[in-house]
């Protein structure tokens, strides 16, 4: 009698959960999901110093809490169906890198270093290229210079292909060696050289830091919060950062909010109607890839330096750069629908296949760089306008 009791109690047991099983799984549209930790985390007041050096007040820019519409209004031009305005509290502040990650950056710590290809102007190539001829009268150089050197230039003076394009390691290692030879010479290289040695190495050194400043690029999803972790690593190995914060990517919701920057028109830049390649790094060559009447067409086709020294365009109002155009930048959230009414701190999805992607890209017209626009991949995809931007803030879930 007893064994039959339990063989009735599994029966029932079961059928109830394939029955549960079965309700989860015919519920295609997934539940977004609020932020796990209290509203209005605050960094412990012990660790406030080490958010205001001078060094992390010139890379982040402070995003206090608050509430705005996200999405695009119903009738704004280039609007997709996925871009539907709800409201969205950010409860807790957070610090966002006032540029994209640059390749420099990410060299410092990534495992798989980027060797990018770049392009020189003319005066820049027949420098680089007498340079290179004069380092291989150099006795104390021959036989040493690496093959992937000598490809490059081979491929700099073949007339036939006219390149003006060299490699990233090409570059920093005819940087290095040159540091290394210019200390054994005087004022003078050779009669060959119009410049002296210091100003031979200033030009060089302007050269790398320009490419090394490019945003990096065919990152995936997976790298990206891969170098996230070492980031955080790093700042608690050497006391950079506050207990309890870490370097993530931003939720979806942190991005536009961070992008608009209280601004609730089409674009977080001036007042928020204009958006073309004259104030991003965009596909601006035809009247219709861009908003606003600025009747200048520009398309620069590729990726152009970011940062202090080299940005090129304006911040919006709370001083982040190129939150439209330049590249997509990777999100925390899985792609999908937005909730319905407001929501605060939203994460999207527990589950999905695709991963978010935001702010459009060099490639893209200005209604692909809308503060709205969505877009999304595979978290494996590594795409050549594909880069992201780094947060500093609260463990998500």
């Amino acid at each position: 009698m007893k064994l039959v009791f339990i063989a009735i109690f599994l029966v029932l047991f079961l059928s109830c959960s394939k029955e549960e099983n079965k309700k989860a799984s015919t519920n295609t549209r997934p539940l977004p999901m609020p932020f796990p930790h209290k509203s209005n985390l605050q960094p412990l007041e012990k660790d406030l110093h080490k958010l205001q050096t001078v060094e992390f007040k010139s890379k982040f820019v402070k995003i206090m809490p608050g509430e705005f519409l996200m999405g695009s209004a119903d009738r704004e031009n280039g609007r997709d169906l996925d871009e539907w305005q709800h409201k969205v509290q950010i409860s807790n502040l957070y610090y966002i890198s006032m540029y994209e990650l640059t390749i420099n950056e990410w060299n410092a710590l990534a495992t798989s270093k980027k060797d990018h290809s770049f392009e020189l102007k003319n005066s820049e190539k027949e420098l680089v290229l007498s340079l290179y001829k004069n380092l291989l009268l150099q006795p104390s150089l021959k036989g040493k210079l690496p093959p992937f050197l000598h490809a490059d230039f081979k491929k700099l003076t073949n007339p036939e292909i006219s390149s003006l394009f060299m490699s990233l390691r090409s570059m920093i290692h005819i940087v290095n060696v040159w540091n290394q030879v210019a200390k054994n010479f005087k004022t003078k290289v050779a009669e060959s050289l119009n410049f002296t040695v210091n100003e031979y190495s200033t030009i060089l050194q302007t050269l790398l830091d320009r490419q090394n400043q490019l945003p990096v690029n065919q990152v995936s999803y997976t790298q990206a919060v891969s170098y996230c972790h070492k980031l955080t690593e790093y700042g608690y190995s050497n006391g950079l950062i506050p207990q309890g914060m870490i370097y993530r990517l931003p939720t979806e919701a942190e991005w536009e909010y961070a992008c608009r920057a209280g601004n609730a028109g089409p674009c977080g830049l001036g007042e928020g109607n204009t958006l073309s390649g004259l104030n991003a790094n965009l596909d601006g060559s035809k009247e219709d890839y861009i908003m606003g009447d600025e009747g200048t067409l520009i398309n620069r086709g590729k990726l152009i330096p970011v940062g202090p020294k080299f940005s090129r365009f304006p911040s919006n109002r709370w001083g982040v750069f190129d939150m439209h155009g330049s590249v997509m930048e990777w999100c925390y959230d899985y792609y999908g629908e937005y909730p319905e009414g407001m929501v605060v701190n939203p994460m999207g999805p527990l589950h999905g296949k695709n991963r978010v992607l935001r702010g459009g890209s060099f490639y893209r017209t200005a209604y692909e760089c809308r503060s709205a626009n969505r877009e999304s991949s595979a978290p494996s995809w590594r795409g050549s306008e594909i880069g992201f931007r780094v947060v500093l803030g609260f463990p998500l879930r």
